[in-house]
């Protein structure tokens, strides 16, 4: 389309995600606003305009999409996790379903042409009957965070219906990439990657037999750009389509580590499905897009930027990776 005539408001664009698909869409020198609760006025720019709000506060978020005249949203916000989710189901349901209900209501207040809502591949299907799973699998969620992101789905459809609004989904898989914070329980590559540097033992859910769909942030990060810009609505599957296990995982890490850590196995989770993959043949239709970043490249892309953040990076082993 013709970016030109593109505001952009990138809801949650300071978190992991947030500052990658920022930087994705500076590439096309459009007017952006990223509204966070952690937003620093300050590093606003001419083209990129950095404001801090709580998603729940809906005046100011109005107030935003009014005077900027924004056209285009990226919904990037999820106040939960999916191990934290079924923890406190009301506030998982209030705080991300029924404020998304009140942003779609100000979405058509103000003619915005287009919502894309980060949804969750990892969790939307619950425990899935093949893989790798299409996007017209049956969605059983297993966990509340996995519902809450159904729903959303679903009142997209139906401001679709009602009003026109033109909504896409992204289901995303397993990301991880530079900009994940190892501390804030999601992002099991982050989380080994510190535990390992800091040499303390890895705790696994299960037997380590688990299997996700990893793939670099970056290459989400493509796709939100090229889906939030396009015409196209409806639901896409984001993931790299390979299917890796935890045991594998860690086998990838000691080399990059030259190191053998304790691993500690732990009982299963009941909001753990035992293996998810992404078929994601609909969005390289459609959008001419898969992820290129192998697992190996995105480890060390990690390893470098932890290392500069945390670490020291004589303790990693990136020849390995290179090979």
């Amino acid at each position: 389309m013709e970016t030109k005539q593109v505001k952009a408001l990138i809801l949650g664009g300071c978190g992991f995600i947030g500052a990658h698909v920022v930087n994705a869409l500076r590439e096309d020198s459009i007017p952006i606003v990223v509204f966070d609760v952690n937003a620093d006025p300050e590093q606003s720019t001419p083209r990129c305009v950095y404001i801090q709000g709580k998603f729940s506060d809906q005046a100011l978020l109005e107030k935003v999409i009014d005077e900027h005249g924004i056209t285009h949203i990226a919904h990037l916000v999820s106040t939960t996790l999916p191990k934290s989710s079924n923890e406190d189901k009301p506030y998982d349901l209030s705080s991300n379903v029924i404020q998304t209900i009140h942003l779609l209501d100000i979405c058509v207040k103000h003619q915005v042409q287009k919502v894309l809502f980060m949804s969750s591949g990892g969790t939307i299907y619950g425990a899935p009957r093949c893989v790798p799973v299409a996007e017209d699998h049956p969605n059983d969620p297993i966990c509340s965070y996995g519902i809450s992101k159904l729903a959303i789905e679903k009142y997209l459809y139906l401001y679709r219906h009602l009003h026109g609004l033109n909504c896409i989904a992204l289901r995303a898989a397993n990301p991880y990439g530079p900009g994940q914070s190892p501390f804030k329980g999601q992002g099991v590559i982050a989380n080994f990657v510190h535990k390992m540097h800091t040499q303390q033992p890895l705790e696994v859910w299960g037997d380590g037999s688990t299997v996700r769909d990893y793939f670099e942030v970056t290459d989400l990060a493509k796709l939100t750009r090229l889906a939030l810009l396009s015409e196209v609505g409806g639901v896409f599957n984001a993931g790299s389509g390979v299917g890796v296990s935890i045991n594998e995982l860690i086998t990838m890490l000691r080399h990059v580590f030259s190191q053998n850590p304790e691993v500690i196995y732990r009982e299963i989770r009941g909001l753990d499905v035992p293996t998810i993959v992404l078929d994601c043949t609909a969005a390289e239709r459609e959008f001419g897009w898969r992820a290129d970043t192998s697992l190996k490249k995105g480890i060390e892309n990690y390893v470098k930027w932890y290392s500069t953040c945390y670490g020291n990076p004589s303790l990693f082993n990136v020849d390995w990776v290179r090979s």
